[in-house]
């Protein structure tokens, strides 16, 4: 994932559970994975629009039969992580993604296994945005033009 508020910033994840940082356009990589993570896939990461040291990743652990969520977030480049995922109590949803909203600051959307949930306190609690949804994957989520767009398992895009 590259910043958008700096230039030669970029996050990059494995799936063996690995988690690094360039701030020289790739000359040289930091390895910042969250030390209370197990391994796991890093699904995904996305950086937020109101602080340039913000980041949030997601860590998938399925293959390993755990559906936990883990979600964390850093605000400092990745130097400390906390892990947000208070109200994602669904024992068969881990969360697959995780996105910050570009125009409300602390406003973060994911989806999971069974649906989306929104926090409306940058991760501090979730709550299940069920509105019409079916129970379905969700695998991404993009905002473009301050819509939520989501793509899913089975059900489309």
């Amino acid at each position: 994932m590259e910043s958008e508020h700096e230039e030669r910033i970029l996050y990059a994840g494995t799936d063996g559970g690995l988690l690094y940082i360039t701030k020289n356009g790739g000359e040289s990589w930091k390895n910042i994975t969250p030390k209370m993570i197990p391994n796991g896939i890093i699904n995904s990461i996305d950086i937020s629009e109101h602080n340039p040291a913000t980041a949030y990743i997601v860590i998938m652990r399925y293959k390993s039969m755990d559906l936990s969520s883990y979600i964390f977030k850093t605000e400092d480049y990745g130097t400390s992580w906390a892990k947000i995922v208070q109200g994602l109590d669904d024992p068969n949803g881990f969360t697959r993604v995780v996105r910050a909203d570009k125009e409300t600051k602390g406003l973060l959307y994911a989806g999971t296994e069974v649906g989306l949930y929104v926090s409306i306190n940058d991760g501090n609690s979730w709550q299940s945005l069920k509105l019409n949804l079916p129970v379905v994957p969700i695998n991404d989520l993009i905002i473009q033009d301050n819509d939520l767009v989501a793509a899913t398992s089975g059900r489309g895009f």
